[in-house]
């Protein structure tokens, strides 16, 4: 029980809602995300057979996304532990009370390279209006924003993205005339399938209930 709590500590490093991964892709893809508050950070996430790892806060955490299965493991690294838990019945929970708009998608003709990739650009409205224009391949596979990843504070997914990512891999995000996301470097490579599995001797440990608010009466 001492041992959970140095685990849960480190959870908020997850809040960043990372792309699930490209199912017929098997290497690394380098992202460079930048925030709400517009600070800009890099973040490599390894690909292979359909499963996503990206390991933030410099390792301490790793966590690894199965979109078929719809389970997320987390790994604790330091305490050597693991969490495996499913984000499907939050996900579907959590869009159940968010409005979701049904947006309208209009292909350019207009065609770029990011990375090394070729992609379409096409714009949409975000669900809180803003405008969004999508640089789309079709050469990594789908790829999608997992709407319960964290387990802290899932997120609901976009509209515009719910429609694309089944087969697209959307390498630069603009919203609003701003660049949110962009892939900076992609490699086609062999991965070791023990990176996307719980290590050899770590233990399991579960999440605590989390505590309901009490109703104003």
């Amino acid at each position: 029980m001492t041992h959970k709590t140095p685990a849960l500590a480190l959870l908020p490093l997850l809040c960043i809602a990372p792309p699930l991964a490209a199912q017929g892709f098997e290497g690394t893809v380098t992202m460079n995300i930048t925030s709400d508050n517009g600070n800009a950070h890099a973040m490599t996430f390894m690909l292979k057979g359909g499963k996503m790892r990206f390991d933030p806060g410099g390792g301490q955490v790793s966590v690894i996304i199965d979109p078929n299965a719809q389970r997320m493991l987390v790994i604790v690294n330091a305490q050597h532990m693991y969490m495996e838990s499913s984000f499907a019945d939050a996900a579907g929970a959590l869009q159940q009370k968010v409005a979701v708009t049904d947006p309208t998608i209009v292909k350019t003709g207009k065609f770029e390279t990011v990375a090394g990739y070729k992609c379409e650009d096409v714009t949409a409205t975000d669900d809180d209006g803003k405008s969004v224009t999508i640089c789309l391949s079709s050469e990594l596979g789908g790829f999608r924003m997992p709407a319960a990843s964290n387990p802290m504070a899932p997120q609901p997914e976009s509209g515009w993205l719910a429609q694309l990512g089944a087969r697209n891999f959307p390498l630069r995000v603009k919203k609003d005339g701003k660049t949110i996301m962009e892939a900076t470097a992609i490699e086609k490579k062999s991965l070791d399938a023990g990176l996307f599995v719980a290590p050899e001797g770590y233990q399991s440990f579960a999440m605590p209930p989390m505590r309901k608010k009490p109703e104003n009466n």
